[in-house]
């Protein structure tokens, strides 16, 4: 219980924003309209060169519960979120990506959840998931439902099946984060750098899945995900900096062997798939 008395916990919301102006006030909505008593919102805009910024600062002038910080330069997704991460204070976080809306419940089930399960550092519900094109599909993150061991929970992120990525925008621990630290840039830049991150978390505690359909999250023209190209390198790069996060842990020799063995297989059989592909585009078989 990380309440204090009667007091409900201090839940932040933070919010990496960047040339969102045609979406952000339908995020800030979505973030206003939360149950979660002690909700405060702190949104970081990375210098954007349209409207967005001052659309945040006019919520924040009508309400209290929101604050705008306002980059001088580009910082990049990594910076960006590093910074809020940095002037958080709250018992519980959460990243509010520009592109996602969360039910008015969302935040108010997950803390409930933490709050229920003292050795669990992460909650998070199934999302809907919209494309540009307007095609909708519901999506679930299951793989780590029923697993306590923390070396099997991190070997199935490891090995990045499914929806692995829904974890990402759920509500956090403060304590689990400050152990952390901040998302890492690595060899292939900000490509994937939260895959680490919730590797490194899920050694840290269980992961509690709400099976309800909680957020939808909106593909947009200049989401970040689809500026990445996910190639072999690209992908080595990434599995590098998660084989580094497993070494911060410190574990126990026999248990690092294991995850550094289930990481080299995943970036091998991204080699694999790299080689198949360029085969076949040059028409061998």
């Amino acid at each position: 219980m990380t309440s204090t008395g009667s007091s409900p916990p201090r839940v932040l919301a933070l919010v990496p924003t960047w040339k969102a102006d045609d979406f952000i006030a339908r995020t800030l909505d979505a973030l206003a309209a939360q149950t979660c008593p002690g909700l405060a919102i702190l949104i970081s805009d990375d210098a954007s060169p349209d409207d967005t910024a001052a659309i945040c600062e006019r919520r924040a002038s009508e309400d209290p519960r929101f604050r705008v910080i306002r980059q001088s330069r580009n910082r990049g997704w990594v910076g960006n979120v590093n910074v809020l991460l940095g002037e958080a204070r709250a018992d519980y976080l959460l990243f509010a990506f520009q592109d996602d809306l969360p039910e008015p419940s969302y935040v108010e089930r997950c803390v409930a959840a933490l709050e229920a399960d003292p050795a669990a550092v992460l909650a998070f519900s199934d999302i809907r998931l919209v494309r540009q094109d307007g095609t909708v599909e519901e999506r679930s993150y299951t793989r780590l439902d029923g697993v306590t061991d923390r070396i099997e929970r991190a070997r199935r992120i490891a090995r990045l099946e499914g929806s692995w990525w829904i974890p990402n925008r759920g509500v956090f621990r403060a304590s689990a984060a400050r152990e952390i630290g901040g998302l890492r840039r690595h060899g292939a830049g900000e490509f994937s750098a939260d895959w680490p991150w919730l590797l490194e978390m899920s050694l840290l505690g269980g992961f509690v899945r709400i099976p309800e359909r909680l957020v939808t999250k909106y593909y947009m023209p200049d989401s970040l995900s689809r500026s990445w190209r996910f190639g072999a390198r690209q992908w080595a790069a990434v599995t590098a900096s998660a084989m580094t996060a497993v070494s911060r842990r410190r574990l126990p020799v026999r248990d690092q062997v294991r995850l550094h063995a289930t990481l080299a297989g995943f970036v091998l059989r991204q080699f694999r798939r790299s080689a198949r592909r360029r085969l076949t585009g040059s028409g061998r078989t």
